[in-house]
C-alpha cells in the first residue's frame, strides 16, 4: 500500500472531521491534499476512493449552495469511485453507510423541480 508520511489513512482524518460537521468544501480541500500526496506506490483503488471522497464532499457543498444539478453529477461520480476494500476496517470510516446515504440523496434530488432540496447534514463518514 502506498503511504504518505504518517500514513495516508491517518491523513484522511482532518477531512473526515470537517465532513462530519458539514464543512464539505473544507473536507474537499483537505482530501485533495491527501490525494495529491499519494505516491506512485499507492494502489489504484486507493487513489480512486480518495477521489470519490473529494467528489462527494464537493457535491454536498454544491447542495448546500442550492445547486442540485452539479451536486447530483458529483455525487454520482464520487459514489461510483468508492470502494470498501480501499479502506481497511481499522480505518473506522463508514464507507458503506456513506454509499447508502449518497444513494438516498440522489433519489431525493430526482424529485420534480420546485421540490425542497434534501438536507445533507445527516450524512456522516
Amino acid at each position: 500500500m502506498g503511504e504518505l508520511p504518517g500514513g495516508w489513512l491517518e491523513r484522511l482524518e482532518p477531512g473526515r472531521l470537517a465532513f462530519n460537521r458539514g464543512a464539505y468544501f473544507e473536507a474537499h480541500e483537505l482530501w485533495e491534499d491527501v490525494w495529491h500526496g499519494l505516491d506512485a506506490g499507492a494502489r489504484p483503488v486507493e487513489r480512486l476512493a480518495v477521489q470519490g471522497l473529494i467528489q462527494i464532499a464537493a457535491g454536498l457543498h454544491h447542495l448546500q449552495q442550492s445547486r442540485p444539478r452539479p451536486a447530483a453529477q458529483l455525487l454520482r461520480k464520487g459514489v461510483a469511485k468508492l470502494s470498501v476494500e480501499a479502506f481497511p476496517a481499522v480505518a473506522d470510516l463508514r464507507v458503506g453507510a456513506l454509499q447508502r446515504d449518497v444513494a438516498r440523496l440522489l433519489v431525493q434530488l430526482q424529485a420534480p423541480a420546485g421540490s425542497k432540496l434534501p438536507d445533507p447534514g445527516s450524512i456522516q463518514l
